[in-house]
């Protein structure tokens, strides 16, 4: 039965392919000497596909405070892999998410395939997996096996009840083929040509376990997998409580999440859905069932499977360790994921108190932009694993250098930001010399080889002799002044000064 229904499936003159722009995004990803200048030229053919681009990279998903006003700096700000697997993905939705076909229900499809995809990328945040917008395109396209079965034997799935679970399609098409839809995804996107990694995360979805626990695949395709279970809770009927111990246990299993993080990670799907909609022009998920699986998120994962999972005998009267719980998973939702350092979101709320404080108070505020020189090269020469293994001990050389009382984020990117509260300019200059010399002497072994990376810093201060009339105005300096150093050189310092940033080191 399989093999012939892959035999219709190859010569189905109506099997679902990319449309021509995706295929010339494929056909350029593969290419070794692929950059962003090429990647534009199809999207920028699609005036509705560079509109999607544009939202995205201005959305808070991924806008690190600087609007695009075209698709350039669309491009810039997303980087090449991004750029491309979010092209792919709305390029293939808007193709195909107004099909419709006798044995599936096409809007409930589409919306299972892109609250997945955002799960499956939430998951991979928290396991810090370098290339999480492929994995988005990897988890978006795990099912589309079914649309083609569907194409070329319209009545397969016809005898199914009309809201059948996942699990439920699954064993039925075991029973029927001897297999089930995630190995004819992986199939069908080899036809298609895509990258290997994403044929293998959607081909082992349904069973993650058969990959090692430990190597990229095998952790991206778990978070595939989670992120699909994740969603069979969020699409379920009715407002009656949804047994979510199935999914915590799956994600201590596969990714060692445990149930609180597990709830934190719950709530931050539900948070990015009204983004996730507005992106992709479709509705997901109503508010009302978003409030009930939230509350059985909290309730029943921090409560009743802590228990169950981890047999912690005295929780019902260990307030302590859930509070210590709670404070654990708020810390995890300032940090960025892979330095470490605060993200951008905390960075925002800490200047606002700070500046209020130092309004109130008359001291200074010293904000320093720290943006590492010529970091596409390190990726393009190296790889991304090891220009992420750069930006992780970058972040700890920054915390080396400034006080316990300093905060430090990551803006984006290799974009860092240090606040001095209390320090002026020339104090705050001091350690920025400081920070420029340990940055020229550190030395990066990665893979065998040794890898130096310096930076541009961009100072700005308020104070009583240098006021600024809001946080904004304060950030917009200290940034002007980092572009400053790098037009001047790379590797030094500039400090804004009210008629115009001078050099200081």
């Amino acid at each position: 039965m399989l093999a012939a229904l892959k035999a219709k499936l190859e010569t189905a003159v109506n099997l679902p392919s990319p449309p021509a722009i995706a295929m010339q995004i494929i056909a350029l990803a593969n290419e070794p000497d692929a950059d962003l200048a090429s990647i534009a030229i199809p999207i920028s053919k699609d005036p509705g596909l560079t509109a999607k681009i544009l939202r995205v990279a201005n959305s808070s998903l991924y806008s690190r405070g600087r609007k695009s006003e075209n698709l350039r700096q669309a491009l810039l700000l997303l980087g090449l892999n991004a750029a491309t697997t979010l092209a792919l993905s709305f390029s293939l939705v808007g193709t195909y998410k107004t099909g419709k076909g006798t044995g599936i229900d096409y809007g409930r499809y589409w919306r299972r395939a892109i609250l997945s995809a955002s799960a499956a990328r939430t998951f991979a945040k928290l396991r810090e997996v370098p290339a999480v917008d492929e994995l988005f395109l990897g988890a978006l396209l795990q099912d589309i096996a079914m649309l083609a079965v569907d194409r070329v034997q319209s009545d397969f799935y016809a005898t199914l009840p009309a809201q059948a679970t996942h699990a439920e399609m699954i064993g039925y098409e075991r029973q029927a083929l001897g297999a089930d839809h995630a190995q004819l995804t992986g199939w069908l996107l080899r036809h298609w040509k895509l990258p290997e990694s994403l044929c293998t995360m959607a081909e082992f979805s349904h069973e993650p376990a058969q990959l090692d626990r430990e190597s990229p695949l095998g952790v991206a395709a778990r978070c595939v997998a989670l992120g699909s279970d994740c969603v069979e809770a969020l699409l379920a009927k009715g407002d009656a409580a949804t047994d979510l111990t199935p999914l915590a246990s799956h994600a201590q299993e596969w990714l060692g999440i445990d149930p609180a993080t597990l709830a934190g990670a719950m709530s931050a799907i539900v948070a990015e859905i009204p983004d996730i909609e507005w992106l992709f022009d479709t509705t997901l998920l109503a508010q009302d069932r978003a409030a009930v699986i939230l509350e059985q998120a909290r309730e029943l994962l921090t409560i009743r499977s802590l228990q169950a999972l981890e047999h912690v005998a005295t929780l019902k009267t260990s307030t302590e360790h859930l509070q210590a719980r709670a404070v654990a998973l708020e810390d995890m939702q300032r940090r960025d994921p892979l330095t470490g350092l605060f993200n951008l979101g905390y960075l925002d709320s800490v200047l606002a108190k700070e500046f209020q404080a130092a309004m109130a108070g008359g001291w200074p505020l010293s904000v320093v932009f720290v943006d590492l020189d010529r970091f596409k090269s390190v990726n393009d020469k190296h790889g991304h694993p090891a220009g992420d293994a750069v930006l992780i001990a970058t972040a700890k050389l920054l915390l080396q250098v400034v006080r316990d009382t300093d905060f430090v984020a990551r803006y984006g990117g290799e974009e860092f930001v240090i606040i001095f509260p209390g320090l002026d300019s020339a104090l705050a200059a001091k350690v920025c010399e400081r920070l420029l010399v340990r940055l020229r002497e550190a030395q990066h072994a990665i893979g065998g080889t040794t890898i130096r990376s310096t930076a541009s810093l961009g100072l700005a201060t308020h104070s009583s002799s240098t006021p600024f009339a809001s946080v904004a105005h304060l950030i917009e300096a200290a940034d002007r002044s980092m572009h400053t150093a790098k037009q001047a050189g790379r590797d030094r310092l500039v400090c804004f000064e009210p008629a115009a940033p001078t050099r200081v080191a």
